[in-house]
C-alpha cells in the first residue's frame, strides 16, 4: 500500500514537472516571437514566412525554388519597418543606430532556406539579430552579421585581403594576410548516409598556406578545434575567436544548432557562408 502511495506520489510529480515546464517554454516563445517596435521578428516555417505575425509569402516559391539570396518581399517590409523606426526615432531625438531583429526557423528547413533569410536580413540593415533554431526558445543564439566590405577600405583587415586574394596581386599584402589571419572554417556536407566535417585554416602563416581536415565523426573536429585553441602560434592572429561555418544546401538547419552551441562554448564568433 505504501508503494502504491509512492507511486502515485511520483507520477503526479512528474506530471506536475511536465506541465511546469511546459508553461515555461510557452512563455520562453511568447516573449521571443513578440516583436517591439526597434525589434521585428521574423518566422519561417515549412509552408510559409512572415514578419510580426503578418504572412508575406510562400517558403517554397519564394524562397526554395528562387536562385536569388535576396528575398524580396521580406527585404522591402524589413527596409520599409526599419525607415518608419528611425523617422519615429528622429522624432523623439533617440539614437536609431542599433539595428536588432529577431529570427525562428522551422528545423526542417534547409541550410540554403536559412542563409536566404539571414542574408535578406543583413542586406535591409539588421545586422545583430538573436535566432532560435526549432522549438528551443530557452537558448536563442546571437548573431553579429559582418558589415559590407567597402571599395573604399584600406589597411589590413579582411577586406582588403579577400580583395587581394581575388585579384590575385601585391604579394606583399597577401603576405601579411596570411600572417594576421587564421581563417578557420567548419564546413559539414552530406556523405552517402552520413556527413563529413571539414576543417580548414591557415596554419602555416603563407600565402596559399591553408590546410584542410577531413573527418567523420564530430567528436575528431572538437579535438581539433581544442587542439587550435591551444596552439601558441595561432593566440595572436586577428581572427582567433572567429570561424565560418557552411552546411550543404539541402541539410536541414537541425543540424547546425547543436555545432553553433559547442563552437559558442569555445569561444568562437560564429560567421555563416554560402556552400558553393
Amino acid at each position: 500500500m505504501v508503494g502504491f502511495r509512492m507511486f502515485n506520489f511520483s507520477r503526479a510529480f512528474l506530471l506536475f514537472l511536465s506541465l511546469f515546464l511546459l508553461v515555461a517554454c510557452n512563455e520562453e516563445k511568447k516573449v521571443f516571437m513578440t516583436p517591439k517596435p526597434d525589434e521585428p521578428v521574423v518566422d519561417v516555417n515549412v509552408d510559409e514566412y512572415s514578419l510580426n505575425g503578418n504572412v508575406i509569402g510562400k517558403t517554397i516559391t519564394d524562397i526554395s525554388n528562387s536562385d536569388d539570396l535576396l528575398i524580396l518581399p521580406l527585404d522591402n517590409q524589413l527596409k520599409a519597418m526599419r525607415r518608419a523606426y528611425q523617422k519615429e526615432a528622429l522624432r523623439k531625438g533617440i539614437s536609431a543606430d542599433e539595428s536588432n531583429a529577431r529570427l525562428h526557423v522551422d528545423e526542417n528547413l534547409s541550410y540554403d532556406v536559412f542563409y536566404k533569410v539571414m542574408t535578406s536580413m543583413g542586406i535591409s540593415g539588421y545586422l545583430t539579430f538573436q535566432y532560435v533554431i526549432g522549438s528551443n526558445f530557452r537558448e536563442p543564439l546571437d548573431m553579429k552579421l559582418p558589415e559590407r566590405c567597402s571599395p573604399l577600405s584600406s589597411g589590413i583587415n579582411s577586406c582588403t585581403c579577400q580583395r587581394a586574394k581575388l585579384r590575385k596581386q601585391n604579394t606583399e599584402l597577401l603576405k601579411e594576410c596570411a600572417r594576421k589571419f587564421i581563417e578557420l572554417f567548419l564546413a559539414i556536407k552530406p556523405n552517402g548516409n552520413g556527413v563529413s566535417y571539414l576543417v580548414g585554416l591557415n596554419e602555416s602563416g603563407l600565402i596559399d598556406g591553408q590546410k584542410i581536415y577531413t573527418y567523420e565523426n564530430i567528436d575528431d573536429v572538437w579535438k581539433l578545434i581544442e587542439d587550435i585553441r591551444l596552439r601558441r602560434n595561432l593566440q595572436d592572429k586577428e581572427d582567433r575567436n572567429q570561424i565560418i561555418v557552411v552546411l550543404g544546401k539541402d541539410m536541414l538547419v537541425k543540424n547546425l544548432a547543436p555545432v553553433v552551441k559547442k563552437l559558442k562554448i569555445f569561444g568562437y564568433k560564429v560567421n555563416f557562408a554560402n556552400f558553393e
